[in-house]
This record gives structure tokens, sequence and C-alpha cells, in this order.
């Protein structure tokens, strides 16, 4: 298979640079080609760059749910809000996510030129346009927007590359950041076409169509575009299967641990698949060194004062054994646990925030009750809208701890409290800078 279809699982990365030719002669002209390339689309999410290390410890790391606990100076660099454009693991970030942004556009590309009637070539192409628009919001999120937050007048973007990379003229190719109302547009449009290409059913670990659903609501939750987050949200939580059955239900609080050890539980909308011969390192970089771990990361003591008395989920975000770490991702050698991409429970933190935001508090408070019940918790007596969007947004901090959301939901409400508040965004790779020849312009105060 192509270099440009694997995966990696290496523990300290340094292939910064990631392949980005491909011969399309040999590669995709077949289903079974195709099929192949798809697989490497997911295959791409899993890199050490994207959601198997970085970008999904870096938001808690960068905010107040993780401690740095390591040797690493580029983690150094993240924890103490002082990343610099040089720094080679922000930079596995941008070239993992748009290495990612390539394969898909391989197989959108491809795709419809297969003519073999046993191709489902809808469900290609919506499950590479999902993931493409998945990649595109996780560059905004990180690299773009205002200092202040999101979807504001002037916000900044990323290069929007739709065609695929096949050769060294493609790779070489300049091209400019896009505004960031501009890449909003494309992923909405990747995930409205996904919508109506997607079933609502495949395998375990592949994006379907309530997946591409709840990731335009993660979308327009961010774009606050309230009344369009609240309806999506509401097709996903009374979405039925062919038994007519709900698709997605919250797993009990006594089981809550169990969303992660058990896989593809009752309330998992997407989950990245890993196992034996597919292992990630999550577990490897929180735990300690008696226990097989490099030790560079623990869960913070302000995370744990943040918990109620009784909370359910507490041990499971600030375990206790071992101590100050977490229990979402507990498999050290080989790192077997999931990766936790959409579930229900934020679903119903999103629908609350938007309900809220529409001046709906009854129907606030019913959402943020579903969580917090389910946490062994009391109800919120929250009765204001202030005091209701202070209540969801405490929960979307403990329900989502370790799952890579923290950072982007404090911009996004403008509390980061970076007194340098050009660091609310992350700098654009120096070698990307100098690669482009000045094509692609710095985040101001770099």
């Amino acid at each position: 298979m192509p270099a440009l279809l694997l995966g990696t699982s290496c523990k300290k990365t340094l292939d910064q640079q990631p392949q980005t030719s491909l011969d399309a002669s040999t590669g995709y002209t077949t289903r079974q080609g195709i099929e192949a390339g798809i697989s490497g689309v997911y295959d791409g999410l899993q890199q050490t760059g994207y959601m198997t290390v970085n970008f999904l410890i870096f938001p808690d790391l960068y905010a107040d749910n993780l401690t740095w606990t390591g040797t690493f100076p580029t983690w150094s660099q993240v924890f103490n809000k002082s990343v610099l454009a040089d720094n080679t693991d922000i930079a596995s970030i941008w070239n993992h996510i748009n290495g990612t942004i390539n394969r898909a556009n391989n197989i959108i590309a491809a795709a419809p030129g297969i003519t073999d009637a046993a191709f489902l070539k809808d469900r290609a192409i919506g499950e590479c346009e999902t993931i493409r628009a998945l990649a595109y919001f996780d560059l905004i999120r990180m690299f773009g927007g205002s200092p202040t937050g999101y979807n504001q007048t002037g916000g900044l973007g990323v290069p929007l590359r739709l065609k695929p990379t096949l050769n060294t003229a493609d790779a070489n190719e300049k091209v400019a950041r896009s505004s960031e109302a501009d890449v909003y547009t494309q992923i909405l449009k990747d995930l409205d076409d996904a919508i109506v290409k997607l079933p609502l059913t495949i395998s375990a670990g592949r994006v379907n169509k309530n997946v591409a659903i709840a990731l335009k609501a993660r979308v327009q939750l961010y774009r606050q575009a309230w009344a369009d987050a609240e309806t999506l949200t509401t097709q996903v939580i009374t979405s039925v299967n062919t038994s007519n059955a709900l698709s997605y239900t919250l797993v009990s609080g006594g089981s809550y641990g169990t969303i992660y050890t058990s896989k593809n539980s009752s309330e998992s909308i997407w989950e990245l698949q890993f196992g034996a011969t597919d292992a990630n390192n999550i577990a490897f970089y929180y735990y300690p060194t008696s226990l097989g771990g490099r030790n560079e990361i623990s869960s913070s003591t302000n995370m744990r004062d943040a918990f109620e008395t009784g909370d359910l989920r507490k041990n499971v975000n600030f375990s206790t054994t071992p101590a100050s770490k977490q229990l979402k991702y507990s498999q050290v050698n080989p790192g077997v646990d999931d990766v936790m991409m959409m579930r229900l429970s934020e679903v119903y933190l999103t629908r609350a925030e938007s309900r809220a935001m529409l001046g709906n508090l009854t129907g606030a408070l019913a959402d943020l009750n579903v969580i917090r019940l389910r946490a062994g918790l009391v109800a919120s007596a929250a009765a204001t809208q202030a005091d209701l969007l202070a209540a969801i947004r405490k929960e979307r901090r403990l329900e989502l701890a370790h799952e890579g959301q923290r950072f982007f939901d404090l911009r996004r409400y403008n509390q980061t409290g970076l007194t340098q508040t050009f660091r609310n965004l992350f700098p654009i790779p120096q070698s990307e800078v100098i690669n482009s020849g000045g094509t692609v312009v710095q985040n101001p105060g770099y």
C-alpha cells in the first residue's frame, strides 16, 4: 500500500512532513483501491499529530484540565502558554491534519470515476467529505478564528486545498489562507452533501449520517447558529434504528467508565478503533513509568476540585489508581483504547447551550439535567440564562475532559484567561510559512 495511506503509532513522531504524492493511475482506479484508500483516510485521523496524541491532548494541556509532569520541551511550551512557531509537535498537528485532508481529497476526486456496480460510491464520498470537514474545522479551531473567539468579522482561516496532491508540482503549489468564513462555507458544504449521501448505519468506527449531523451541530455551535444546532442535535437524540429503537442511549452513571473500556457503547456515535496491531500511545503519555508509561502529563487538581461531591465521573477523569491520571485511556502496552470522537452526552450539552441561547430555558435545563442526573448529581435549579450557561459550560468541562475540547470551548466563551491574547491562536508552523515563500501568512504576534 502507498505510504500515504499508512498511520503511525510511534511514541515520539519525527515525520513532520507527511508524504503528499500518490500515483493515482494505479492507486484509485478500482473499487478495491478506493476501499483501501478510505482505510487510509481513517488512518490519517490516527496519526500521532492528530487524534492519537497531540491534537487530542494539547487542548486540555493548554487549558486547565492537565498538568505537565514530563520532560518534552515542546509540551512544556504548550503547558506554559509559550508556544513557539518552530514547535515540532505543533507542526505535526498541522501536517498530519493537512495530510488527512489530502487523503480524503484523493477519494472524493477518484470515486465518481469508478463504475463497479458493487462500489458504494455515495457512501465513500460521504465518509471522506465528513472527515475532510472535521479536519478543516479542527485546523480552524487551533490555528484560525479571532483572538476573542470564532465566527467573527475578519476571522483568520487556513489554506483550502480541495484537489488531491498527486505530484511534486501539486505539492509545491502555493495556496494562501482563506478567510475563516470561507472555510466554514466549505465545511458546511461538505457536511450537507455527506448527510444526503451517508446511510444511518455502517460498521463500528465508520462515519455515518448521524456522525455528519452531529459534527454539523458542533460546527454550528461554534458559529453561534443556535437554531440550526438545536435542530441538528434533536435529530441525533431522537434518531431511531432499523428496529425502531433509539439509535443512541446514555450509559448508566454507575457504568460510566465502561463507555471507554467496553468500546462502542450505546452512547458512542463515533469512535476511532484501535487494537493490538493498530495501537496508540495515549495512556503511555499519561501513565507513570512504574506502569510502563512516560508520565508526561497528569490530570490537574484544578479539574479535580471542580467536581461536586458524589460525581460518578470524578475518578474516571482524576483517578486515584494510578494517582492523578485518568481512566478513559488506560491501556499502555498495547494501547488498544478507542478514541472517542463523538458521543450522545456532548449532543445533549450542545442542545442545552443552543436552547439557552435561544431563550428556551426550560428545554436547556432539561437537557443539562439529563447529564447531571446520569453523573449521580442532583438536578440543577438554574433559573436565569446566565446561570444556565455557566452550569452548561461546567458540565462540558467535566463530561468531555481528556477528549480534546476544553481549550476550544474556552475560546468560544472568550474565557481563556491568556493575557497575550494573540496566543488564543496557535502559530502556523514556521516551516509552512517559509516553504510557502510567505504565501501563508503567520498568525499575528508570532
